[in-house]
């Protein structure tokens, strides 16, 4: 098994509750990719949901609410919906990625992006904002947890 099943932190959140559904009704994943897109190069703050500054969250919780979608606010719960995906290659446009330890907090989940298709996501980084990323980043590659599928 992957490091990442076998995770006591993993196993915990995943008993906690997962899965959860979420009503996209018509919505198709490239809607709220270009949504997500109009936020590039938004600069981050902590709690923000707007263009003038967002966290990654407020990326994901924005771009989905833009089709009246209702995502939590924070990507611990965020991270609640959808069918996890562990395995990389079966990411789909639009799937959430979620990471840990990004930042110290006692939230398993601390941040969230959308994955956009051959192997990058975009998502706000703390020192870049709203930008596009290799999946395979170093720093990002190391605090992948799974992503979450919530388009059917």
């Amino acid at each position: 098994a992957s490091p990442v099943v076998t995770d006591s932190r993993m196993k915990a959140f995943i008993d906690s509750g997962t899965g959860k559904k979420l009503d996209t009704g018509r919505t198709k994943p490239e809607q709220v990719i270009k949504s997500a897109h109009r936020f590039l190069g938004t600069p981050h703050c902590m709690g923000g949901i707007t263009e003038r500054c967002m966290d990654c969250s407020g990326l994901t919780y924005a771009s989905f609410a833009e089709h009246k979608i209702e995502l939590p606010r924070r990507s611990q719960d965020q991270a609640r919906y959808g069918r996890i995906i562990t395995d990389r290659s079966a990411l789909r446009r639009g799937d959430l990625v979620f990471f840990t330890l990004s930042y110290n907090t006692a939230d398993y989940i601390t941040h969230v992006g959308i994955f956009l298709g051959n192997n990058r996501f975009i998502h706000a980084s703390t020192s870049s904002g709203v930008i596009i990323t290799p999946l395979d980043n170093p720093w990002w590659n190391q605090r992948f947890v799974f992503g979450t599928r919530l388009f059917q």
